[in-house]
């Protein structure tokens, strides 16, 4: 087999020493190419690791499935029966019941909106309240009190055995004279951190008895929290399981039922975000083109000598064909490997760059005398939800980015090529 078109193919993406501006066409087609692929995976693989990471914190810390009344704002008196009966149906890790409202938290002049959530058995916390504390966990159940969450603690300079005011509306709803608000002090026991920013900063926990306590509604539940052990394939599943042993009286909700349009705007976003960045390989397909339209007529002289040699068309054909592979090989492949290291080392490098930034900033203000200097985050949780940058490599969606380009640049060539097996070459030496 001869692989002479190859070898002339490698020769014509060297330019001469006259004509370097066909060198930098092509140099510049191959950054076009991996700027395009780098770019792609690096985005994409941040996009799912930011869906896959908000979607798993909506998992670990609310509920898998919730069972409430299914109708008006009605509690559930029974709740203890029915969290047994939840709790024997297979694929149910676990199920705990809980009490939620809204109210207003008072600390000195400050005054916070917040959700507030009463879990727990009588004797001890539950597994996912235990899990997320970071201080006072010893006196869940054991002391009358409530577990703020870390970000809304910092911001508003609140520690742990300070005296906050709580206000919520208590009792059952009036007709008439609707609900009277209740106002109890407790003492902060502790503190808690998701690392899903919406939590930490709108969500205090207590226990359940302290919160029917608060809301003086009795011995009741909201609803009922339900884990489940195969959480990404069995969820709707175990959902239709515990309405048909509730019945009608009762409504299963999934957690993506719950938060489905956050769900679609990531994945719509990362669908837009997708097509913009093809769009860019689109280009560098135009740029080749452009390049060995160029180069095509840089060779004019040399295709005709090849084609008085005997050489066929389709061998013309193939040479710059097989330009455009190269030219996409290669720059796919330096953005497949520059997207994957900086992919794999994000959040590293996020980081460093932070570090260097904040360095700089310190040392003009100190310099400057600008006064007060606070660090900068690049990826600020009050936007993000979460507190670091995380990153999601699919080796299935790397592989089709690769292919793709390669694929792209190499059609890219075809119109050039077939314009080079065209040429008639006693016309092309005459006159070249």
């Amino acid at each position: 087999m001869k692989l002479y078109e190859l070898f002339i193919g490698f020769r014509y993406l060297r330019a001469k020493k006259r004509s370097g501006f066909i060198s930098f066409n092509t140099l510049l087609s191959v950054l076009i190419v991996f700027i395009g692929v780098f770019i792609l995976i690096v985005v994409i693989s941040v996009m799912n690791g930011f869906q896959a990471q908000i979607k798993d914190k909506i998992l670990d810390i609310d509920s898998h499935i919730t069972v409430e009344v299914g109708y008006g704002s009605a509690l559930i008196r029974n709740y203890l029966e029915i969290t047994k009966n939840i709790s024997e149906i297979d694929g149910v890790k676990s199920a705990n019941p809980f009490l939620q409202g809204h109210g207003l938290l008072r600390f000195r002049s400050s005054i916070i909106y917040f959700m507030i959530r009463g879990m727990g058995l009588p004797n001890e916390p539950t597994e996912d309240v235990a899990k997320f504390i970071t201080e006072g966990l010893e006196s869940y159940t054991r002391e009358t009190g409530v577990f703020l969450g870390s970000e809304m603690a910092f911001s508003n300079g609140i520690r742990k055995g300070d005296i906050v005011e709580i206000i919520v509306p208590k009792g059952r709803l009036d007709a008439v004279d609707g609900m009277a608000p209740g106002l109890r002090k407790y003492k902060v026991l502790g503190f808690f951190k998701t690392g899903y920013y919406d939590f930490d900063t709108k969500l205090i926990l207590m226990s359940l008895t302290d919160a029917q306590k608060l809301f003086e509604v009795g011995n009741v539940a909201s609803g009922i929290g339900v884990k489940i052990d195969n959480v990404y394939s069995g969820m709707n599943n175990i959902a239709l399981k515990i309405q048909s042993e509730l019945g009608y009286k009762y409504i299963t909700t999934t957690a993506e039922e719950k938060n489905q349009n956050l769900f679609y705007a990531l994945k719509l976003e990362k669908l837009i975000m997708t097509i913009i960045l093809f769009l860019v390989v689109l280009s560098a397909g135009f740029t080749i083109m452009g390049t060995l339209v160029m180069v095509v007529m840089d060779k004019r002289k040399a295709v005709g000598i090849l084609k008085s040699m005997g050489a066929k068309p389709s061998s013309i054909m193939l040479i710059f064909v097989l330009e455009g592979f190269l030219i996409g090989f290669c720059g796919t492949l330096l953005g497949v490997l520059g997207g994957l290291a900086v992919s794999l080392n994000l959040e590293a490098i996020i980081i460093t760059i932070e570090n260097k930034i904040n360095i700089i900033m310190e040392w003009a203000y100190t310099v400057f005398d600008l006064g007060v200097f606070y660090k900068i985050s690049i990826v600020p949780t009050h936007v993000y939800y979460i507190d670091s940058i995380p990153t999601l490599v699919v080796p299935q969606f790397v592989v089709f980015i690769a292919v793709f380009a390669v694929f792209l640049s190499t059609v890219a060539a075809v119109f050039p090529a077939w314009q080079a097996s065209r040429q008639n070459p006693i016309e092309t030496i005459r006159y070249e």
